[in-house]
């Protein structure tokens, strides 16, 4: 799995933040994700962008729970999706 392919995976159904915070910013940051090599600071990176996009989608309209809600899976899917990066490319070849 490559840096782009693992954006594309952990976004793909992120729409309601992509349109809150907007695509490139939200592909910036998860792209800084997916490069960090230590899992305990991209975890801190996470954390921040799900803290960001709770904000920004509490401000665009959504219940503090709801936004809770999308926010924690967006960032389950982001962490599972550094967890597969990082495994395929320390795997042997």
């Amino acid at each position: 799995m490559q840096i782009e392919e693992a954006v594309s995976a952990a976004t793909a159904e992120a729409g309601a933040l992509l349109s809150c915070l907007g695509q490139p910013v939200v592909a910036y940051h998860v792209t800084e994700i997916m490069r960090e090599t230590d899992a305990e600071h991209a975890r801190a990176m996470q954390l921040a962008l799900m803290r960001r996009g709770i904000e920004a989608l509490v401000d665009d309209g959504l219940e503090n729970i709801e936004a809770e809600h999308f926010a924690s899976q967006f960032h389950g899917r982001i962490g599972l999706t550094w967890e597969l990066l990082h495994l395929s490319n320390n795997a042997p070849h």
